[in-house]
């Protein structure tokens, strides 16, 4: 059940639509997000690809990626958990009415990871996944789980979905966009009619559990109840939330703590040796080395550790396996914004500590994990620590009210940033993601001299105390954006007639995925420019011709990216035009 050797998951694939199927909406969550990771998901939702940095790095492949998906998807995260990106990239900006933040009015995180995707086929047909992970939207290595469920509508109401409804509700005020609220309560309504299938037959039933929204809290779980056996993976702890288990034992119980090392010196010693305790070796956590395709002796090494949260426990015949966000920690259960996925298992002869053998593996030479004997040294927690301070000022902005707005200047823009107020004794510097152009931050802060590929609502915000800073990216709603942006945006990237004349056979092609394989093939071998004049023109003409006959709708694609562009001919051959008009006039006697 739990093999890590034999059942590891991409993210990818958990996205995909199922084949014939394409995404009709997804609604995801993470605490933290990388915007370089958060490109890779409409490439999983709209090109079935996997988001990976090889295929980001054609700007075409992700800029249609984006094009056909951006309307169908929403991310929420905690508010000034977005991480800065090393290189701006102007794709970001079309992501913007994607990217929700969720500042609580308390210190406390929105923490959950889940996904709720409708697909649809072209029959109409309408499948559901529910995805429940205890990974962020993130590169980072560590090792994480993550279990998938799908279901179609039945005839008669669901009960035991209403608490996923119910946490699709709490995000709707979150929602800065009208069309995406109008979508998540339409799936809302649709999921109250939903079956979802575990497909084993051990596992008949199942538990939403939300944690932390009205109605939901550390009770609602029952994971705080009596057990004869125990099993807690949690990369982060609490002592009183592992005190607090403990002391739900039975007599003769069996526990099992894994989490980090690093974590160890949180507990009491009588706490300790109630649990066997295991982390990952130091050999696993610092061993991971990534090796360059393009240089297969560079070598980058790449820290990984627990990340994974897992309570399965045991009491006479009921054996439970909860599975999602939540640490071992007091924040988790008694504030924070989480989501467990409750697993009813029901196996004769099962023991919920065989689960040990599957991640211990059978040869202990082999086992990533140690037992841990002896407590290590107590650290003192209350240590100073700047870099924790300047995220929590950056964390306590996010929760002040704030706006921006365009100002239209003659040859440029000036952007106004007003807050009510600031955090004190930390100096706070605030710019446009997009641009170089940094500054203080004030409670009214103009920012001038920026052109329109500049503007955006995404914010690079620093913070800095004692020599330290930390950046993160955070969102202000902005007015005055103009329209012609997103088109400015395109053709930041279809910027002359070789790029607009491969993305137009790009769209016509039979296999995207191919062609952009074949064109990074071609980049890497030095190919030639493309030009209707030279001997691409008959491959562009047959794939148009193919599309006139068959599927005339990639046609209309095609028309899109022009408007979209506004017919410029610094960008589009006059010799095109007159090309897709003639293709366009036999579409239509093909249909007749």
């Amino acid at each position: 059940m739990l093999k890590p050797a034999e059942n590891r998951l991409n993210y990818s694939d958990l996205l995909m639509p199922p084949p014939g199927y394409d995404v009709e909406f997804a609604i995801g969550t993470t605490y933290s997000l990388d915007l370089e990771a958060l490109v890779g998901v409409p490439l999983a939702l709209s090109l079935s690809e996997e988001m990976d940095h090889t295929l980001q790095d054609d700007p075409i492949y992700v800029l249609e990626g984006l094009r056909r998906s951006v309307d169908a998807f929403a991310i929420y995260c905690e508010a000034g958990q977005i991480k800065a990106p090393k290189n701006g990239n102007n794709l970001f900006a079309l992501m913007e009415n994607s990217v929700f933040e969720v500042a609580l009015e308390n210190d406390y995180s929105f923490h959950p990871k889940v996904w709720v995707i409708k697909y649809r086929d072209k029959d109409r047909n309408e499948l559901y996944r529910v995805l429940v992970l205890s990974r962020n939207l993130t590169f980072d290595r560590s090792w994480d789980m993550a279990i998938a469920l799908e279901g179609k509508k039945v005839k008669g109401k669901n009960p035991r979905n209403q608490p996923l409804s119910d946490f699709l509700s709490f995000l709707i005020p979150y929602t800065k966009n009208k069309q995406k609220k109008k979508q998540i309560k339409k799936l809302i309504a649709e999921l109250e009619f939903v079956q979802f299938d575990t497909v084993d037959p051990s596992i008949p039933q199942v538990e939403f559990c939300p944690i932390g929204i009205e109605g939901y809290g550390k009770a609602e779980t029952e994971l705080f109840e009596t057990y004869h056996k125990l099993i807690i993976i949690s990369p982060f702890l609490s002592e009183t939330i592992i005190k607090e288990l403990n002391d739900k034992s039975l007599k003769d119980a069996t526990k099992v703590l894994i989490t980090r090392k690093t974590e160890l010196s949180k507990l009491k010693e009588h706490v300790f040796q109630d649990f066997d305790v295991y982390v990952l070796k130091d050999s696993v956590v610092e061993g991971e080395s990534s090796i360059s395709e393009e240089n297969a002796e560079h070598v980058m090494a790449q820290f990984q550790d627990i990340h994974a949260k897992l309570y399965a426990r045991t009491k006479y015949n009921q054996h439970h396996i909860y599975i999602g966000s939540a640490n071992s920690s007091s924040n988790a259960f008694n504030g924070n914004i989480e989501f467990l996925l409750k697993l009813h298992y029901q196996k004769y002869g099962f023991k919920i500590m065989d689960l040990l053998d599957d991640l211990f593996g059978e040869n202990e030479d082999q086992n990533p994990f140690e037992k841990i004997e002896t407590l290590p040294p107590f650290t003192d927690e209350f240590e100073s620590d700047v870099t924790d301070e300047l995220q929590k000022r950056i964390k306590e902005l996010c929760r002040i009210p704030s706006k921006a707005m365009i100002l239209t200047e003659e040859n440029h823009f000036t952007m106004r940033i007003t807050f009510d107020s600031l955090p004190e004794d930390t100096q706070f510097s605030i710019g446009p993601l997009l641009s170089k152009n940094m500054q203080p931050l004030k409670q009214e802060t103009f920012i001038q001299n920026l052109s329109l590929l500049e503007l955006g609502g995404f914010y690079n915000i620093r913070a800095e105390k004692d020599g330290e800073k930390v950046e993160r990216i955070i969102k202000i709603e902005t007015e005055g954006i103009p329209k012609e942006r997103e088109s400015e945006i395109f053709r930041s990237i279809i910027n002359d007639p070789y790029t607009f004349l491969k993305y137009v056979a790009f769209l016509l092609s039979d296999d995207l995925l191919m062609s952009a394989l074949e064109e990074s093939q071609n980049k890497k071998f030095g190919a030639g420019t493309w030009d209707m004049t030279t001997g691409d023109y008959p491959v562009l003409y047959e794939n148009m011709l193919k599309a006139a006959s068959r599927s005339p709708e990639k046609l209309k694609e095609v028309e899109a990216i022009m408007d979209i562009i506004t017919h410029d001919e610094d960008i589009i051959p006059n010799e095109f035009h007159a090309l897709y008009q003639t293709f366009i006039k036999a579409a239509k006697k093909v249909r007749r």
